[in-house]
């Protein structure tokens, strides 16, 4: 059996996994060169106590919640995991850590439904399908950072450098993969993160992205039924809703053609993170 980001979900009676354990120069552009990262100037060291990101369903079609503290922190660090509540806007990500076959299927189904979504990915994942990660970039999806190693970067951020070096060994091996600089978009694996994670992330010119919806599609040995999948889809389909998928799951590639024409159908807009991180 293989995991790719949850530890441990809470799943509730919904059907939604609620909970995953686990301003700076926030003025670089997305999509900046890798080789241009601010200087990591020292300020007050932030807290590096371990959070999980987790947010509490409020209903079918009703933006969730979260803690007042994670709210303060993605404050106060320029962090996202919802969008705007005045759009009909709502965003897919997928998560890329290892290959099952399915990417290049969604690509396809993204590309004949004409729209865009954003993709975290790892370095290990970039090096070991390079093709896949050059289909991403030339279909003109956003590409962001999901750590060198799938790392636990409350860990990393330890040490200032061993962080930087998880950020920057994906950037190196996307740049080198297309020839093109990585958004400045990253995704904690695991949810795992703390305010000195989000801190690090902003001095290195990231936008820290969560989620507002996530579900239990990460066990390839236990995938849910695409139907559950699709019901799960559209039920949280309001203003700004911000999807975690993972990419590994055969039952999201199921769903994804249906999902897309039912949000269509309810008016809404498919949008990329690019469209709300900091410029």
């Amino acid at each position: 059996m293989r995991l790719m980001c949850a530890a441990a979900f809470v799943i509730l009676a919904a059907g939604l996994v609620a909970a995953v354990p686990a301003s700076a120069p926030a003025a670089l552009p997305v999509g900046a060169p890798a080789q241009s990262h601010p200087a990591m100037t020292p300020r007050a060291r932030a807290s590096n106590a371990l959070r999980e990101w987790w947010f509490v369903p409020n209903g079918v079609h009703r933006r969730p919640g979260i803690p007042a503290t994670a709210a303060r922190l993605v404050r106060t660090y320029a962090g996202l995991w919802i969008g705007p509540r005045r759009d009909k806007v709502v965003y897919l990500t997928f998560d890329e850590a290892y290959e099952m076959g399915t990417t290049a299927r969604i690509i396809g189904i993204l590309d004949g439904a004409h729209v865009k979504a954003t993709f975290f990915v790892t370095g290990q994942y970039v090096r070991a399908n390079p093709a896949l990660t050059r289909r991403l970039a030339a279909h003109g999806e956003v590409v962001g950072n999901h750590t060198g190693m799938h790392a636990d970067m409350v860990l990393r951020a330890r040490s200032r450098s061993a962080f930087a070096a998880e950020l920057r060994a994906t950037e190196r091996a996307y740049e080198a993969a297309t020839g093109r600089p990585l958004a400045r978009l990253f995704r904690p694996p695991f949810g795992r993160y703390s305010a000195r994670v989000l801190q690090l992330a902003e001095d290195l010119g990231y936008t820290t992205v969560f989620w507002s919806f996530a579900h239990e599609d990460y066990n390839d040995d236990a995938q849910p039924s695409a139907g559950v999948t699709l019901k799960r889809i559209l039920d949280s389909g309001y203003p700004g809703a911000l999807y975690l998928l993972h990419a590994s799951s055969r039952s999201n590639v199921v769903a994804l053609a249906p999902a897309i024409r039912g949000l269509k159908a309810r008016g809404f807009r498919f949008g990329t993170l690019d469209e709300l991180a900091p410029r």
